[in-house]
């Protein structure tokens, strides 16, 4: 406890970040880590190797613009800062040891920023337009990022509503993302799946709520939760997509 409370007061982030719970989540996904980190090793692993064969077809002469990285624990980080001129990491928030990394670099970034450019004007959903108009940018990444837009935004709200705002919130990410004169990598959760003792799928939620997402160069397994996180009786693993290129989406 003492940890998170250390991380929560010394994390770089935005105050916006600090107000509406960002920061408190941002914090227990650390400290999850820390006790799953070999349970989550596979994923962040397969992860940061996406993201690293994607950019290394790129043109290196300009700028790398990783999205939802704040931990960068699933970021292929030196090799990106050894391909590109720059590397520019956006998040609300950004660990101490991310924030050395960069440092360590020298041609690495922390941008504290909303990737939605909505938290302060929500339920309206606003376009992004970040980075858009930069002609270096060469590489972008969205990382593990996508279904987390809504998670906090909606808690309080009734599920239709928030399963309206969620939906809303991820097509205007994707629609952003679309947008990029440049190649774009996706990796998000497509399904979550809660498994009994038996490693039977007893239900099967969809995070992206209704969004049908363009075909997946890779899927993987994400064990999360396994039993004992949660509870003993039931695991929650996340079935992973990574996309190369993004056509704009489409909802079922």
């Amino acid at each position: 406890m003492l940890r998170e409370v250390y991380d929560w007061v010394m994390s770089p982030a935005l105050p916006l970040a600090r107000k509406t719970g960002h920061l408190s989540e941002f914090v227990a996904i650390a400290a999850r880590r820390r006790r799953r980190r070999a349970d989550w090793a596979a994923h962040e692993g397969r992860t940061r190797g996406f993201v690293e064969r994607v950019a290394a077809t790129v043109e290196a002469d300009g700028i790398a613009v990783i999205l939802g990285a704040g931990h960068v624990d699933d970021i292929p980080l030196d090799a990106l800062a050894a391909r590109f001129e720059a590397v520019v990491l956006v998040d609300l928030a950004f660990s101490l040891a991310t924030c050395r990394a960069a440092q360590r670099l020298g041609n690495v970034e922390c941008w504290r920023r909303d990737v939605t450019e909505s938290l302060d004007s929500l339920p309206e959903v606003r376009e992004p337009e970040a980075f858009l108009d930069d002609p270096r940018v060469r590489f972008v990444a969205s990382v593990n990022l996508l279904s987390q837009l809504g998670v906090i935004p909606t808690r309080t709200m009734a599920d239709e509503d928030a399963d309206t705002l969620s939906r809303r919130l991820i097509e205007a990410h994707l629609r952003w993302l679309s947008r990029f004169g440049c190649p774009v990598v996706l990796i998000t959760d497509a399904a979550v799946e809660v498994v009994d003792r038996s490693d039977a799928v007893t239900a099967t939620l969809d995070p992206m709520k209704g969004v049908t997402l363009p075909p997946a160069a890779e899927t993987w397994t994400w064990d999360i939760a396994p039993r004992g996180e949660l509870d003993r009786d039931h695991a929650i693993r996340h079935q992973v997509v990574a996309i190369e290129g993004l056509p704009c989406a489409k909802r079922n």
